[in-house]
C-alpha cells in the first residue's frame, strides 16, 4: 500500500478540523498550536474505521480492490500496510509520532482483542529485533465483510518511542517486520512478515517549515533476513541430587536451522528469547481416589471449603531426616480443613515421645489434582499436557485475575525462586554461557548425620553450554545413555533422533539451547480423613499422618514447578571475523510447562558410606556393650572378692 496517500488524506481531514476550531476560538492559527492537541490528531486517525481508510488506498502497486481479499476458510491473516504516521525529525514535532499496522483476515476469524498477546516483531535503524504489543482500534464492519480487515496501534512505551526515533535515519527510515502474532480464543499463532517498509519525507507541517508541500513517500521490498523456527522442549532431572524435596531441572529446547546460515554468517553465538516465568502452587497426585476427588472438584479453590462433614489432613515431608535415637517426631507443609495453627505441636505414646509441631507455613490450595488409578504414587507419573489441560480447567473455573489471559493467578505462587524474575523475561543467552545442571549431594559432618538424622550438604554444581548443535555421535548408544549425556528427558530422545534425520536430510542442523536451570520441588505426602465428629482436637490426624510416614506409608506426592508461558525466540545471532548478524525469528509462542515426576528416594546418600556408617555404628556398639558388662562385672564383683574366690577354688 502506498502509506503516504493514508496518511496525507486522513492528517489533511484531521488538521482541517482543528483549523476550524482554533480559528474560531483564537481568530488565527499556526502549526505550532498542534503541539497542544497532540492526542486529538492521533485519536481522530485512530477512530477511522479501517474500511474506509482502504478505499481508494493502493496496496502492492495496485488499487484497493476488495475482490482481491475474498474469504478464504484456508488462508492466513497478513499484514497489508505497516503505516508510520506523522514522522519528523524535529524534536517539537515528533509528539504526533505512532506506528500502526492494517491486517487482512481471510478467514473472518474473530481474533481476540482485549490482549496483551497479539504482538508484531520487528527492527529499525541500528535497534535489534523485538517485539511489540499490538493494540486492536477498530475491524470493518461493512456488510459481508465484517472482520475482514483488523486496524491495530503499535503500543510503544516513552523509552521505545524515543529509542525508534533516534535510531531512525531522517531521510530513509526502513521498518523490517518478522512477524505478527494473533490471538484467537487464547491460542496465539505467529505469522511470518518478511517485509521491508522504507519511508522518506514528511507529510506537511512535519518536514521544514518552508515546505509548500508533502514530501512523504514509502516503498515495500521483501525482507529474507528471517527464519520460521519449529521449536521443541524438553527437560532434564537428573537422578540422585534429591534434598529437602529439591531437584535440579534443567530447561532445553531444540530446533532444526538451515546450514547456510553457518555458511553465510559464521558461528552461532547467541540467542535471544523470551518468555513469562511463574512458580506453581502445590500439586497433588494421590493413590486415594475418594482424596482425589474431593480435591479435584475444588479446581484449585481453598481447602478451607474441602467438605462439610469431613476433615483432612495433608503433611508434605520435604525435609528427609527429622528423627534420632531417642524419639520421632514429623515437620512439614501442611494444608487442611480443620483448624491447625502454625506452631501446634502434638505428642502422644510413651512419655510423649512421638510427636508433631507444625512450624512452617501452610499452604491454602492444590493448584490440580490427580489420581494414580490405585498405583503406588511412587511410579506414577503426570504428562506435561495433562498438567497444562488441567492448570487452563480450573482457571476457567476460578476466574478471577489471570496470568497470560488464560491461567488463573490463584493456581501460581506470588514469587518465583530466588534468582529469578517474575513476569516477562527477556534474555540474552550467549554461546560460551553454561547452565548449571545439578549437584551432588555429600554429607559434611559425621556427628550431625549419626545423632541428629539431618544432613547438612556440600553441593558441587556440573555444568553445560547454552548452545550446542548435534552431531551423529551425540545420538549414539541407548536412550537413556543420550539422554544422559545431553541432559534431556529420555522420552524426548526420539523425537530428537527424528528432528537429526530430517536435519539430514534437508541439509540442516539440529540446535539445543538450555535456557534455564531451576529447581523442581517434589516431596513424600500423607494424607488421612475422618468424620468432623470422629476428630480428637486434631491429634488424631495428625498421629496417623506422622506414624505413616514414619513406617514409610507414603499415599501421594505434592510437586512445585517453574511454569515459561508464551516461551518465544526472537532471534538468532551469528559471528564470522568478528561481524555479527542478526537473524529474527518467526515462531509461535509456546507455554512451556513439565511433567511431574515421583520424588526420589529420601536415602540419596552413597549406599556404600552408609555401610561404612553402619559398621563403625556396630563396632561403637560393640564397644559400649563390653564396657557396660565390664561395669556390670566390677560392680557386683569386687577386685578382692573375685581373687579370694580364685585361691579358694587353687586350695581345693
Amino acid at each position: 500500500m502506498q502509506n503516504s496517500k493514508i496518511i496525507k488524506r486522513l492528517t489533511y481531514i484531521t488538521i482541517a478540523a482543528f483549523l476550524c476550531v482554533v480559528t474560531v476560538i483564537c481568530g488565527q492559527v499556526n502549526l505550532s498550536a498542534f503541539a497542544e492537541t497532540v492526542d486529538g490528531i492521533r485519536a481522530a486517525y485512530e477512530n477511522t474505521n479501517v474500511w474506509d481508510n482502504l478505499q481508494g488506498s493502493t496496496i502492492g502497486g495496485n488499487a484497493f480492490n476488495i475482490d482481491d481479499y475474498p474469504h478464504n476458510e484456508n488462508g492466513k491473516p497478513q499484514m497489508i500496510s505497516f503505516v508510520e504516521f506523522c514522522y519528523s525529525c524535529y524534536s517539537d514535532k515528533q509528539d504526533d509520532f505512532g506506528l500502526y499496522i492494517y491486517v487482512y483476515n481471510p478467514q473472518d476469524i474473530a481474533f481476540d482483542t482485549n490482549t496483551e498477546r497479539n504482538k508484531i516483531q520487528f527492527r529499525c535503524g541500528n535497534l535489534p529485533s523485538a517485539k511489540y504489543t499490538l493494540d486492536f482500534l477498530n475491524y470493518s464492519k461493512a456488510a459481508g465483510y465484517e472482520g475482514r480487515f483488523y486496524k491495530f496501534r503499535i503500543r510503544l512505551s516513552l523509552n521505545e518511542r524515543n529509542s525508534i526515533l533516534k535510531a531512525l535515519n531522517e531521510n530513509s527510515r526502513v521498518y523490517e517486520i518478522t512477524e505478527i502474532e494473533l490471538v484467537v480464543k487464547g491460542i496465539v499463532t505467529s505469522y511470518s512478515c518478511g517485509a521491508k517498509y522504507t519511508y522518506s519525507g514528511y507529510v506537511k507541517g512535519y518536514g521544514s517549515e518552508l515546505a509548500e508541500s508533502d514530501t512523504l513517500s514509502c516503498t515495500v521490498d521483501g525482507f529474507d533476513k528471517t527464519i520460521e523456527l519449529d521449536v521443541k522442549h524438553t527437560f532434564y532431572r537428573p537422578q540422585g541430587d534429591y534434598y529437602n524435596g529439591e531437584q535440579s531441572q534443567l530447561n532445553s529446547c531444540y530446533f532444526r536451522l538451515p546450514n547456510k546460515y553457518f555458511e553465510d554468517y559464521g558461528e552461532l553465538t547467541k540467542i535471544i528469547c523470551e518468555w513469562f516465568e511463574y512458580f506453581t502452587k502445590p500439586i497433588l497426585v494421590t493413590e486415594d481416589s475418594y482424596t482425589y476427588n474431593k480435591i479435584n472438584a475444588l479446581h484449585g479453590a481453598d481447602t478451607d471449603t474441602l467438605s462439610d462433614d469431613m476433615y483432612f489432613l495433608f503433611n508434605v515431608f520435604w525435609e528427609n531426616g527429622k528423627s534420632n535415637w531417642f524419639k520421632k517426631w514429623g515437620v512439614s507443609d501442611w494444608t487442611s480443613n480443620y483448624g491447625y495453627e502454625i506452631g501446634d505441636t502434638y505428642h502422644w505414646g510413651f512419655l510423649g515421645l512421638n510427636g508433631a509441631e507444625f512450624i512452617y507455613d501452610d499452604f491454602s490450595n492444590f493448584a490440580a489434582a490427580f489420581y494414580t488409578g490405585g498405583k503406588p504414587c511412587e511410579d506414577y507419573a503426570i504428562d506435561g499436557n495433562a498438567l497444562k489441560e488441567k492448570l487452563l480447567n480450573n482457571s476457567k473455573y476460578l476466574g478471577g485475575e489471570l496470568l497470560n489471559d488464560r491461567y488463573s493467578k490463584y493456581l501460581f505462587e506470588d514469587y518465583v525462586q530466588n534468582g529469578y524474575e517474575y513476569g516477562i523475561n527477556h534474555k540474552e543467552i550467549n554461546a560460551d554461557d553454561m547452565q548449571d545442571v545439578f549437584w551432588h549431594v555429600t554429607t559434611k559432618d559425621f556427628w550431625q548425620t549419626a545423632f541428629s538424622g539431618n544432613f547438612d550438604v556440600q553441593t558441587i554444581y556440573d555444568s553445560k553450554k547454552a548452545i550446542e548443535t548435534i552431531s551423529d555421535i551425540d545420538l549414539s548408544g541407548s536412550d537413556s545413555e543420550i539422554a544422559g549425556s545431553l541432559y534431556i528427558n529420555e522420552c524426548d530422545v526420539k523425537s530428537l533422533k527424528a528432528e537429526h534425520t530430517k536435519a539430514k536430510a534437508n541439509n540442516e542442523t539440529v540446535v539445543i539451547l538450555r535456557y534455564s536451570s531451576t529447581q523442581y520441588m517434589c516431596a513424600p505426602c500423607t494424607s488421612s480423613y475422618c468424620r468432623k465428629a470422629d476428630v480428637d482436637g486434631g491429634e488424631t490426624l495428625v498421629k496417623t499422618n506422622v506414624n505413616n510416614w514414619g513406617d514409610g506409608k507414603i499415599n501421594a506426592y505434592v510437586s512445585q514447578e517453574t511454569v515459561y508461558l508464551d516461551f518465544d525466540i526472537i532471534s538468532l545471532w551469528f559471528t564470522a571475523d568478528g561481524v555479527e548478524t542478526e537473524i529474527p525469528v518467526a515462531a509461535s509462542p509456546m507455554d512451556i510447562i513439565s511433567g511431574l515426576t515421583p520424588p526420589l528416594e529420601e536415602n540419596y546418600h552413597n549406599q556404600k558410606q552408609k555401610s561404612i556408617l553402619t559398621m563403625i555404628f556396630a563396632i561403637i556398639a560393640v564397644v559400649v556393650l563390653v564396657g557396660l558388662i565390664y561395669l556390670v562385672v566390677k560392680n557386683l564383683f569386687p577386685k578382692k572378692t573375685v581373687i579370694q574366690l580364685v585361691e579358694k577354688k587353687k586350695k581345693e
